[in-house]
């Protein structure tokens, strides 16, 4: 009597958990195909706090995060869901949906984790990503850059080549080709990659620039550079009036926030693009090449202290002192400390015989970064002996005959 009191106690629990999951499964089912995702999101965990395992329920619970932008959550559901069953599950995803939407939930949970710095577990999200879309360059360009972040070189330029295989007007798989081989010092081979990337930036900058300054009858440098630095500053009340009274939009600065931050990128991507061409012709001594697109940075990123700095090196280089001064003098407004900006400032003042602001850019500024500078010393005797203070220079000269010993 016991025993069959056991088995129809059995039976029913059996049965009532059958209909439980029967029941979980249609609700999960329609909330998905609903896309009440945070619905479908709570029956698919209640199943499988039940014991439930089928790679659709790991399928609806991957798609209600993707809905939801958990995209670290999205990833392990779905992982799981291959797990079960790889065959079914891209099957069951071609139906609802398509492949490419969860492909969304690999690929942004591996830039979450890249930023994150577990480049490893990115790396396995980017080969589920891959499998659903073989040719996206996107994966591949991010797989290069976590490789390039974990040392393996070589393993970031096969994935940059496979992009650039696939795409090869690609701006950013060009710009990365060509910073890797500027970084391994190819400067002639990084100069094509390069000049592509800049030649397609170029025309994503024109067209966002005509978007955003649509209304402007004549756009100024100075305009660009303004919308540019206060959106970067975040100084929003400011750019919001720009917005209204200068572009002529009367939505105002919310409307076209998408607008502006495309500008700014497209800026950022071809002002980096011109530094590098810049000074790969610097280092294969090409200065006249290299000025003109270190110039060509400086026109849509006025403030990029490098860029300033190379200018007015190589200006020093070619005896243009009055046009390096320009160039030292905002690098030291940017950085006050820069030790050779300060020097080359007080170069080329004392090249243009002005030798009191000489004499404070080495004594009050240099000296006082570092105060064994050698040549700075030796510049400050020369020029205490042409305004006729013979006592100062010998201290100079005296002060570097010690410190040469």
């Amino acid at each position: 009597m016991s025993r069959f009191r056991f088995s129809y106690v059995f039976f029913f629990a059996a049965l009532s958990f059958v209909y439980a999951s029967v029941e979980l499964n249609t609700a999960r089912i329609a909330y998905y195909n609903e896309r009440d995702f945070e619905r479908a999101r709570t029956a698919c965990l209640k199943g499988i706090e039940k014991g439930e395992v089928n790679f659709e329920l790991y399928g609806i619970l991957g798609g209600c995060e993707i809905g939801l932008g958990h995209w670290k959550d999205a990833a392990l559901a779905l992982a799981k869901a291959f797990s079960i069953d790889s065959v079914k599950t891209r099957e069951w995803m071609q139906r609802k949906g398509g492949e490419s939407y969860y492909y969304q939930g690999f690929f942004f949970s591996a830039r979450e984790l890249f930023d994150g710095r577990q480049y490893n577990e990115a790396l396995t999200d980017l080969c589920y990503a891959r499998i659903l879309k073989p040719k996206d360059t996107a994966s591949l360009i991010l797989e290069g850059v976590i490789l390039n972040k974990m040392g393996d070189v070589v393993g970031a330029n096969k994935a940059y080549h496979k992009a650039h295989d696939l795409d090869p007007e690609n701006p950013d798989v060009n710009y990365l080709i060509g910073k890797s081989l500027f970084e391994a010092k190819e400067f002639e081979a990084s100069i094509v990659y390069f000049s592509n990337a800049a030649k397609h930036y170029r025309r994503i900058f024109n067209l966002a620039s005509l978007v955003l300054f649509s209304n402007v009858a004549d756009t100024t440098n100075t305009l660009r550079q303004t919308v540019n630095r206060l959106w970067f500053e975040e100084k929003f009340e400011e750019l919001d009036l720009v917005v209204k009274e200068i572009l002529e939009f009367e939505g105002g600065l919310d409307a076209h926030k998408i607008n502006i931050e495309k500008f700014y990128q497209a800026t950022d991507d071809l002002g980096r693009s011109h530094y590098y061409i810049g000074m790969a012709y610097y280092y294969l001594k090409n200065d006249s090449l290299a000025l003109y697109h270190l110039m060509q940075t400086l026109l849509l990123r006025p403030d990029d202290i490098d860029a300033l700095f190379f200018a007015g090196e190589i200006l020093v280089n070619t005896q243009a002192y009055k046009e390096a001064v320009e160039y030292f003098e905002r690098v030291t407004q940017i950085k006050d400390d820069d030790l050779y900006a300060w020097f080359y400032l007080g170069v080329s003042y004392m090249k243009l015989k002005k030798y009191k602001k000489a004499i404070e850019a080495f004594e009050n500024k240099v000296l006082n970064i570092e105060p064994t500078h050698l040549h700075s010393m030796q510049n400050l005797a020369f020029i205490y002996r042409e305004i006729g203070n013979n006592q100062k220079s010998f201290e100079y000269l005296k002060q570097v005959e010690q410190i040469s010993e």
